[in-house]
């Protein structure tokens, strides 16, 4: 990420309220309410200083909190959310603050948060089900 290190410094304090907040709270609704603090401070970064990664990072944020809030509004008899779900959506969110902090390869950890998308849609839960997706 070419970013200064002010907005970078910016972005992690931010994530890590917004996980910490997370942790704390037992509702998902509120949960989710959180998350979305982690791809808000994204865009508020990019509007400033922009770089590609963080508008890819941002896409996947905010892709997968849409996913999750349309499970949460419209609950299906069939599609649960997983009991673990929000916690692996806390602990890779952390993974992902940590390798930015570190400056590691960010692809890994938005893989993960893609596939926790995934399980709140029909085949998504399906092949969770399955085994094949593990979250």
């Amino acid at each position: 990420m070419k970013i200064s290190k002010k907005n970078k410094e910016v972005i992690i304090k931010e994530m890590e309220y917004a996980i910490s907040k997370m942790r704390s709270e037992s509702e998902e609704k509120n949960k989710l309410y959180y998350f979305s603090a982690t791809y808000g401070v994204l865009q508020r970064v990019f509007n400033i200083e922009y770089d590609d990664d963080l508008l890819f990072i941002h896409f996947v944020l905010n892709s997968t909190y849409n996913g999750i809030n349309v499970r949460l509004q419209n609950p299906d008899p069939v599609i649960k959310i997983p009991e673990n779900f929000f916690s692996r959506l806390e602990d890779i969110t952390e993974e992902l603050v940590e390798a930015l902090k570190s400056n590691l390869s960010i692809y890994e950890h938005l893989k993960k948060i893609v596939l926790l998308g995934y399980v709140t849609i029909g085949n998504g839960y399906y092949l969770y089900q399955k085994g094949l997706l593990k979250i």
